[in-house]
């Protein structure tokens, strides 16, 4: 599945399938009973703008669905 990426460094969009799911803690309910992922994403292959290889929180990604 290709997941909704920004380069941070040139704030543009970009889609991906090269990542992986690291420092997964779950499903984790706030205050307020919302629930969220608690990981991060890790690309698997070079940002295509700026060639890093970036790392997010999952809350910093846009939902592929929507």
């Amino acid at each position: 599945m290709k997941l909704i990426f920004v380069c941070p460094d040139h704030n543009k969009v970009f889609e991906s399938e090269h990542y992986q799911v690291v420092e997964n803690k779950g499903v984790v309910c706030d205050a307020a009973g919302q629930r969220s992922l608690d990981a991060k994403v890790a690309l698997d292959k070079p940002c295509p703008f700026c060639g890093k290889m970036h790392v997010y929180h999952a809350s910093e990604l846009a939902c592929p669905f929507s």
